[in-house]
C-alpha cells in the first residue's frame, strides 16, 4: 500500500535514465514543425485534382516533386549529418518549410498549378536537411533497448500533438471561410502562413536550446562519475552497470569474409524491402481523399465535400502518429520478426477493409488503423537501421530516407497511372499483395543483419527483447 508512490518514482526515474536531459526540449520542435503537417498533406491531395483541376497523372507528379527533390540533396545531408552541426542543418529544413508554406499560399491565390509544384520541390530540397539529423540526434541521446520508442516519441508522439492542433487552427479557418465567403481564397487557406512563421521560430529555438554534443553515453559516464546510478533497485541502472552498455565499441564481427558476405547480403535486401515498402505505400496513399469523394461522397455540396474529407482525414492523422507512438515501446519489448509480421498482415487487412467501406464514418475508422500501420512500420525500420552502426548514423538514415524517397518518386507516377486509365481500387488492390509479400522479405533481411549489428539486443524464448552485453573488445 505504502510502496506504490516509491515505485512510482522509480519508474519515473528509469524513464529518464533512457534520454538525455535535453531530450525532451529537443523535440518540441516536431510539435511544432507538425502544426502545418496535417494541413499540407490535405491540400495535396485535395487542391491538385479538386481546386486546381489536375489528373491522377498531375496527382501523381506533384507527390513525386518532393521525394524527388530529396533525392538531390539526400547524399550531401548525409555526408553533413556525420561531420557539421547536426542543430544548423535542422535549421535550414525549417527554414525551408517556412519557404515552401508561403509558395503553396501564393499559388493557390494566383492560382497556379506549377507554382504549386514549385514549393512542393523546393520543400523537398530544404526540408530534408531537418529528419536525417535530426533522427541521428535522437539515437545518440537515447537508450538502444529504447530506440524505436525514442524515434516514435521524437517523431510520431510530437508531431501527433501538432497534428491536433493543428487542425485546431485549421479546420474552422478553412471550413467557416468555405462556407460563407468561399470566394475569399487567402483567408482560406491563411493557415500556411500562420504554419510558415511558427516553423522559422521553432527552428531558431531549437538551434539555441539543443547541445548536440551531450550524447547518452557522456550523460550515463557522467552520472557514474558522480556515483548518481547506485543503490537503484529497478534494475535499469543495474543493467546499464553490470553489462557495460554504456561503451559503446564498433564490432569486429564483420572482420570474417563470410561473415562480410552475409552482412552485405542482409543489408542489400533490406534496402530493396525499404524501397518496395515506399513505392507500395505510395501508390495507393496520394489517392485516399479522391477515393473517399469518387466513391462516398458523390451527392454532396461542393462546399461541404473538402470539409467532410478534413473531417475523416484529420483524426486518422492525429490519432496515428500518437498512438503508433505509444506502441514504439512494445516493439522494443517484442522479435523485430514478430513485428514485421502483425503489422504486414494488418496493414493489407485494413487496406482491404477501407476500399470496403460503405460510408464516410466506417472509411474513417478503418484509416485510423491503416495509418497506425503504417506509421509502425516507418518507426520500427529506422530502429533497424539506427542499430547497424553508430560511427555512420547519419549516413545510414540518409541512406535509408533516400531510398524510401526513391519509392516516393516511382509510386504515385504508378498510381496516377492506374487512376486514370484502369480502376480506382487497383492502386489499393497492389499495394495489398506487393506488402504480403514483402514479409518474408524482410523477415530474411532481420536474420541475416541481426548478428552483425552494432548495438545488440537478444529475445529470450518468449520473444521478448533484453539487453546483450557487448563483447569485451
Amino acid at each position: 500500500m505504502f510502496q506504490s508512490k516509491p515505485k512510482s518514482k522509480d519508474r519515473k526515474s528509469s524513464e529518464l535514465l533512457k534520454t538525455t536531459p535535453d531530450f525532451k526540449a529537443m523535440i518540441r520542435i516536431t510539435f511544432w514543425s507538425g502544426l502545418g503537417f496535417i494541413f499540407f498533406m490535405f491540400l495535396k491531395s485535395y487542391v491538385v485534382i479538386y481546386y486546381f483541376g489536375g489528373s491522377g497523372i498531375d496527382l501523381g507528379v506533384i507527390m513525386s516533386l518532393q521525394p524527388l527533390a530529396r533525392l538531390f540533396s539526400m547524399p550531401l545531408i548525409a555526408y553533413l549529418t556525420d561531420r557539421t552541426s547536426k542543430k544548423r542543418l535542422v535549421l535550414v529544413g525549417s527554414m525551408g518549410r517556412t519557404i515552401a508554406y508561403f509558395l503553396y499560399w501564393i499559388s493557390l491565390v494566383i492560382p497556379n498549378l506549377v507554382l504549386f509544384g514549385i514549393g512542393t520541390f523546393v520543400q523537398g530540397l530544404l526540408v530534408a536537411f531537418f529528419w536525417p539529423p535530426f533522427f541521428s540526434l535522437i539515437s545518440e541521446k537515447s537508450f538502444k533497448g529504447n530506440r524505436t520508442q525514442a524515434l516514435a516519441t521524437g517523431r510520431g508522439k510530437m508531431i501527433g500533438y501538432g497534428f491536433l492542433m493543428g487542425a485546431f487552427i485549421s479546420i474552422p479557418i478553412f471550413a467557416l471561410v468555405s462556407i460563407f465567403i468561399p470566394e475569399n481564397i487567402p483567408l482560406m487557406y491563411s493557415p500556411l502562413l500562420i504554419f510558415a512563421i511558427i516553423n522559422l521560430i521553432a527552428g531558431y529555438r531549437f538551434y539555441k536550446k539543443v547541445d548536440e554534443d551531450l550524447t547518452y553515453e557522456i550523460f550515463i559516464a557522467t552520472l557514474n562519475e558522480y556515483s548518481l546510478t547506485s543503490n537503484n533497485s529497478n534494475g535499469f541502472r543495474n543493467t546499464i552497470n553490470e553489462n557495460e552498455d554504456i561503451e559503446i565499441i564498433e564490432s569486429n564481427a564483420n572482420d570474417d569474409k563470410k561473415d562480410q558476405k552475409t552482412f552485405y547480403i542482409g543489408f542489400c535486401i533490406l534496402i530493396l524491402g525499404i524501397l518496395a515498402t515506399s513505392i507500395t505505400g505510395t501508390i495507393y496513399s496520394p489517392f485516399v481523399s479522391a477515393y473517399l469523394i469518387e466513391s462516398l461522397l458523390p451527392e454532396f455540396s461542393e462546399r461541404i465535400i473538402p470539409i467532410i474529407v478534413m473531417i475523416v482525414y484529420f483524426p486518422a492523422q492525429v490519432l496515428s502518429q500518437l498512438v503508433a507512438s505509444k506502441l514504439g515501446r512494445s516493439y522494443d519489448r517484442i522479435s523485430p520478426l514478430l513485428s514485421v509480421i502483425i503489422i504486414g498482415i494488418f496493414k493489407s487487412l485494413m487496406i482491404w477493409l477501407l476500399i470496403s467501406a460503405f460510408s464516410a464514418i466506417d472509411f474513417a475508422i478503418i484509416l485510423i488503423f491503416l495509418y497506425i500501420a503504417t506509421e509502425s512500420n516507418g518507426y520500427l525500420i529506422q530502429a533497424i537501421m539506427s542499430r547497424i552502426s553508430i560511427k555512420h548514423r547519419g549516413k545510414i538514415f540518409g541512406l535509408h530516407m533516400w531510398i524510401d524517397r526513391l519509392g516516393r518518386v516511382i509510386g504515385p507516377l504508378i498510381g496516377g497511372i492506374l487512376w486514370d486509365t484502369l480502376d480506382y481500387n487497383l492502386p489499393f488492390i497492389i499495394s495489398i499483395y506487393i506488402g504480403l509479400c514483402l514479409i518474408p522479405i524482410f523477415i530474411l533481411a532481420i536474420r541475416k543483419l541481426s548478428p552483425h549489428m552494432i548495438e545488440q539486443v537478444e529475445i529470450d524464448k518468449m520473444g521478448i527483447l533484453g539487453i546483450k552485453k557487448q563483447p569485451d573488445s
